[in-house]
């Protein structure tokens, strides 16, 4: 009998929890979690936005240092072509400028002012002023888009898979760099020092 009696609260400590403790319980755990899984994701969602902020810094980078690609090559040589086969200078840039803004124009359902379209203006003004335009066009069609628009799927060029915000973003950005670094290959063959690298 003096055996039972000390085992006796230890075996009870040992029995499950009643229902009703056993439901508030659960119901404590999925409470706790939930707010871990509400915590988890409140930094990604930050990060996304960073990332963005990122972004645009760069873009505004680019875009001085592009201008100054597009002006190291003296007005009189907008129409040299390394190659016949090849753009002029004036039509590089150009390309430059306008492909950006059908890239970010995926954010405005293709909307894409005038005079940012492909023209026959190939001089260095009329050129500079739509690299300006095209950047700042991106620029603030970037600054008003959610997290939910980068990651949406938007239509390309025909025959082409639909792509997401992010990889249109990156497609500006890619190919900006791109055809500013075929632009310093004219500037050496005219034999003009292109600008120092400062994106």
């Amino acid at each position: 009998m003096g055996e039972d009696f000390i085992l006796q609260p230890i075996f009870s400590r040992l029995r499950p929890p009643t229902l009703p403790m056993y439901t508030t319980a659960m119901n404590r755990r999925k409470a706790i979690q939930s707010v871990l899984l509400a915590t988890a994701a409140a930094p990604s969602a930050h990060a996304a936005s960073k990332s963005l902020e990122i972004f645009l810094a760069r873009w505004d980078k680019a875009k001085l240092f592009t201008l100054q690609v597009a002006d190291a090559m003296p007005a009189g040589a907008y129409d040299f072509k390394p190659k016949p086969e090849m753009r002029s200078y004036g039509q590089l840039i150009q390309h430059l400028a306008t492909n950006n803004a059908f890239y970010i124009s995926r954010f405005k359902a293709g909307d894409i002012p005038d005079s940012l379209l492909p023209s026959e203006k190939f001089d260095k003004e009329s050129v500079k002023r739509c690299v300006t335009e095209s950047f700042d066009f991106c620029a603030a069609a970037l600054k008003g888009i959610t997290e939910q628009d980068l990651d949406k799927q938007y239509p390309g060029r025909p025959n082409t898979p639909p792509q997401t915000g992010w990889d249109w973003v990156l497609h500006a950005f890619i190919h900006t760099a791109h055809h500013r670094g075929y632009a310093e290959v004219y500037l050496r063959e005219k034999g003009i020092t292109p600008p120092r690298y400062s994106v």
